[in-house]
């Protein structure tokens, strides 16, 4: 799980880091506190949405659009998919609703084709609805990928600059937080979750990428 806003400035302050550091004074070995497991408090957070196929052999496309390339194709009608968000594409029968789906196979399938009642499902978070944060340290570094080793795109200015949240993926740990977010400005790439004020990890609301 994620720390609170108040618990991490503490932690950086007891591991001797100050709020001004760069990012890569942050990536030195073991935590300065004791961690909680990430992965398993992941999952206990992680919102998932199930619903069931209407058809045998619905497609997962790489966009929601009839048009874009087929990724995979599900199996029997029941079939369980986990649905993460939901966007606006090509109209099925009057349905333009799709749903970005992460199991079994991850990609967009047709609204209309899922068991959802109505488009878009209650509780079901938009694919393109930005969340916007603030980094708790100077010169946090964008990487491409969830993980500290990952090449860094960009480097954001001082403590407080505002970030907007797409999604959550899992990743390196950060003393203790798996949680890495995709964000859509002020540049694109992964930031550490440790390193905005979310309040907890996976921030509420945000989908799973």
């Amino acid at each position: 799980m994620g720390w609170p806003t108040g618990i991490r400035r503490l932690a950086l302050a007891a591991a001797g880091v100050p709020l001004a550091a760069a990012m890569t004074t942050v990536m030195l070995a073991g935590p300065a506190v004791a961690a909680p497991q990430p992965a398993r408090a992941a999952q206990q957070l992680q919102a998932s949405h199930v619903y069931s196929t209407l058809i045998t052999g619905l497609r997962v496309r790489k966009t929601p659009s009839t048009a874009a390339p087929v990724l995979t194709v599900l199996g029997a009608a029941g079939t369980k998919v986990t649905v993460s968000c939901w966007a606006r594409g090509t109209s099925v029968f009057g349905d333009s609703v799709w749903y970005h789906i992460t199991a079994p196979h991850a990609g967009f399938v047709a609204g209309f084709y899922l068991n959802t009642g109505r488009d878009p499902a209650a509780g079901v978070p938009s694919c393109t609805t930005g969340h916007v944060f603030e980094t708790l340290i100077k010169s946090l570094h964008v990487r491409k990928t969830p993980n500290t080793a990952a090449p860094v795109l960009a480097v954001l200015g001082a403590a407080g600059t505002k970030v907007t949240v797409k999604c959550w993926a899992p990743g390196t740990s950060v003393f203790g937080d798996s949680v890495w977010y995709r964000i859509t400005a002020p540049h694109a790439g992964f930031v550490a979750g440790f390193y905005l004020n979310t309040g907890r990890d996976p921030a509420a609301g945000v989908p799973r990428c």
